[in-house]
């Protein structure tokens, strides 16, 4: 699996992953083309 990389205002992936408030996020391309995510919850 490749995972995709994002530089924009607000939103930048460090090392394939990026951190929106409370979670983790990645991205990446099924076999169809459609763009994926992944998350996971970030501890309070």
């Amino acid at each position: 699996m490749v995972f995709e990389d994002y530089d924009f205002p607000g939103l930048k992936t460090v090392n394939h992953v990026c951190v929106l408030g409370a979670e983790k996020a990645a991205w990446f391309m099924d076999t169809e083309g459609n763009c994926l995510c992944l998350h996971e919850d970030l501890p309070a």
